[in-house]
C-alpha cells in the first residue's frame, strides 16, 4: 500500500487557495445582500437567502481551512470541486427569482437580478436555472470539502494496490507514477 505526500502550493494552486478565501465570503454576500436590500414577500425564498450562504461559507471554510488547520495546503481538487461550486454560487445569484420591487409584470410575480438587468423575457429562467444551479453548487461543495478532509489527513490521501493493479490499461491509461505516489516496501 502506498501514501502520498503534499508539496507546496505554487502558481495557480496559491492563487485558487487564497482566492478561495474572498470568494467564499463575495459569494455569500452575492447571494444574499441583494435580497435583503432589496426586499421579499416569499418566506421560502427568505429562508433559501439565509440558508444557501450559510451553506457556501460552510462549504468554503471547511474546503480551505481544514486543511490548513492540519498544517497542510488544501489539494488541487478540492480547490477544483470548490471552484466549481462557487461558478454555481455565481449562477444562483444572478438566477435566484424572488418577489421584489422590481418584478416586471406584476408585484405577483417573482423575478431574479438576470430579469432585473435584461428585461421580463428573462423571468421564467429564474427557478428553472437556479434550482439546479443550488444543487450542484451544494454537491460539488461537499465533494470540495470531502476531498479536502480525506487529502489531509495523516499520510495524506492512500492509494492501494488494486489501483495499482488498474495503471496502465485502458484507452486512457495513466503511464508511470504520479508525483505523489510513493510504493512502500
Amino acid at each position: 500500500m502506498g501514501n502520498s505526500q503534499q508539496v507546496v502550493a505554487t502558481g495557480w494552486h496559491k492563487i485558487a487557495i487564497l482566492g478561495g478565501w474572498i470568494a467564499t465570503f463575495l459569494l455569500a454576500a452575492w447571494i444574499l445582500v441583494p435580497r435583503l436590500i432589496i426586499g421579499t414577500a416569499v418566506p421560502i425564498a427568505l429562508a433559501m437567502t439565509i440558508l444557501l450562504p450559510i451553506i457556501l461559507l460552510a462549504i468554503g471554510c471547511a474546503t480551505l481551512g481544514v486543511p490548513i488547520s492540519r498544517g497542510q495546503n488544501p489539494s488541487g481538487r478540492a480547490v477544483a470541486w470548490l471552484w466549481f461550486s462557487f461558478l454555481n454560487a455565481f449562477v444562483v445569484g444572478l438566477f435566484f427569482p424572488d418577489d421584489t420591487i422590481f418584478s416586471a409584470t406584476s408585484h405577483e410575480q417573482a423575478t431574479a437580478l438576470i430579469a432585473v438587468l435584461f428585461g421580463p423575457g428573462w423571468e421564467g429562467a429564474g427557478s428553472a436555472i437556479a434550482n439546479p444551479a443550488a444543487i450542484i453548487m451544494i454537491i460539488s461543495g461537499i465533494i470540495a470539502a470531502a476531498f479536502a478532509v480525506l487529502d489531509s489527513r495523516e499520510g495524506g490521501p492512500i492509494r492501494t494496490d488494486d489501483e495499482d493493479h488498474f495503471q496502465g490499461h485502458g484507452y486512457f491509461a495513466i503511464l508511470g507514477e504520479d508525483e505523489y505516489y510513493r510504493r512502500e516496501k
